[in-house]
């Protein structure tokens, strides 16, 4: 189950995911060596602002709620199971 890499998370391009301010960065919401790579093949990307990427980074913050978004958003979009998503990321979130 791939995707074309491009994000299936919905969001406006130039806008932050959390917070609404200009972003430019993104972030894999699932991430680790081998998931980050998952989660570009997957879609499971977004912009984030400057400010909101380092307190994810550095504090954590959001993180498992960005990872609980994007495992909702990937059952949905590929039709899958939970199983299904601790087959692939090798645990579940919701």
């Amino acid at each position: 189950m791939t995707g074309t890499g491009k994000s299936i998370i919905p969001q406006k391009k130039s806008e932050c995911f959390i917070c609404g301010r200009l972003a430019d960065h993104t972030h894999h919401m699932w991430h680790g060596s081998s998931n980050r790579r998952l989660a570009d093949e997957d879609g499971l990307t977004v912009r984030l602002c400057e400010e909101c990427h380092r307190l994810l980074h550095d504090q954590g913050r959001y993180d498992i709620l960005l990872q609980q978004i994007a495992e909702a958003h990937w059952l949905l979009y590929y039709g899958a199971t939970i199983e299904d998503f601790i087959r692939r990321y090798g645990k579940n979130l919701l």
